[in-house]
């Protein structure tokens, strides 16, 4: 049976509960964090179809985030699977929520979703950079309105 995920809940203007983790991760190189977005659901998003899941160019109605730590001599990454096509890297600067200069795009699918890696060590102001980037980020690529409320899904090994 698989291991059931380290659920937090955070605002985005309070993420220190989720840099502790994170930390702790990256000091084991191990694990993987889940990021989803609070949505108003004054305005839900609409159901996709499985037809539309499987053979659409898109990715999924609602972003999700994901975060790994580094990994002896790799970097770690940060990559978001979302509903907005092709190109997010061009997207996310027209929305205030640009790529850093200093890390490196690995990937930009319009259904694999945007991978990153990350530049920068483990320390706790690299991984509140990494996090802050990735809660702008998957905002911006977030077509309903959200709440600011976070749910971290820490999968731990």
């Amino acid at each position: 049976m698989a291991k059931q995920p380290l659920v937090v809940e955070f605002h985005e203007d309070r993420r220190d509960a989720v840099i502790d983790r994170m930390a702790d991760m990256a000091a084991a190189g191990a694990g993987w964090l889940n990021l989803t977005p609070g949505l108003d659901m004054d305005v839900p998003p609409p159901n996709r179809t499985p037809l539309a899941s499987l053979l659409g160019s898109r990715g999924p109605t609602v972003p999700l985030a994901t975060w790994t730590p580094p990994r002896g001599r790799d970097p770690a990454t940060a990559g978001i699977v979302h509903p907005e096509g092709p190109k997010a890297v061009r997207m996310l600067d027209e929305r205030g929520a640009p790529v850093p200069a200093d890390w490196r795009v690995l990937q930009d699918h319009p259904k694999r979703g945007l991978v990153v890696a990350i530049a920068g060590g483990a320390g706790r102001d690299d991984l509140d950079r990494a996090l802050l980037w990735l809660v702008a980020a998957t905002g911006a690529l977030c077509r309903w309105p959200r709440t600011g409320e976070w749910r971290a899904l820490f999968y731990l090994p």
